[in-house]
């Protein structure tokens, strides 16, 4: 009995899985394909070598990426949560946290830190409270980058939310977060009022 060729092959290298590996080692299988009938053994076996070299190299360097994302909102827990207002400008500190992958966000002060450099993207939103507005903003280093202003009309029972996004090239130790402003104040529930961000890319220092 004749034992199949496919049998007797070995089994290839298994790679992580990701957008970007499946599309080198598309690269791969399509240049393969293009000089197994023109070249030799030894050179395709040479070309499979030197291809398999790059993928491992990316896969490397993709699995040594920094991961940053986190989502926080105000609600602690399921009641209605109001903060504000206060007679200062003052940090918020959104405590419920879904999400902090490598741990930037401090969720008992509110302020999320820059693991390394690179692009970040950043969103928050505001429901209006009993104050009936609405005035934050998103600052780095204290500097004003982003902001939201909505009001509540108590005749109707209309309260708005507000919610902004922006983009910031940031170094390590960086500092990004949320203040509401001195008369304001801001409601929850059902995580309506959240802050998030995520790393987009790592930027080199060089």
């Amino acid at each position: 009995m004749r034992t199949s060729q496919a049998s007797q092959q070995t089994s290839p290298t298994r790679f992580v899985e990701s957008p970007a590996m499946e599309s080198v080692l598309a690269v791969v299988v399509l240049l393969c394909c293009c000089v197994v009938e023109t070249q030799t053994e030894s050179e395709v076996d040479g070309l499979l070598r030197e291809l398999t070299a790059r993928v491992e190299k990316l896969e490397s360097e993709y699995n040594g990426k920094p991961k940053v994302a986190f989502s926080a909102s105000l609600m602690v827990n399921d009641e209605h949560y109001h903060l504000g207002p206060f007679d200062k400008n003052t940090t918020v500190v959104y405590k419920k946290v879904t999400t902090n992958i490598g741990e930037a966000y401090n969720p008992d002060t509110g302020v999320f830190t820059a693991l390394v450099r690179g692009a970040y993207y950043f969103t928050f939103t505001c429901n209006v409270g009993n104050s009936g507005v609405a005035n934050a903003a998103l600052l780095k280093n204290g500097v004003i980058m982003a902001a939201v202003y909505e009001y509540a009309d108590p005749i109707s029972g209309v309260y708005h939310s507000g919610a902004n996004g922006v983009i910031l090239d940031l170094v390590e130790g960086d500092k990004v977060y949320v203040v509401l402003w001195r008369g304001s104040s801001i409601f929850d529930n059902s995580r309506i009022s959240m802050f998030s961000g995520y790393l987009l890319f790592p930027i080199d220092n060089k």
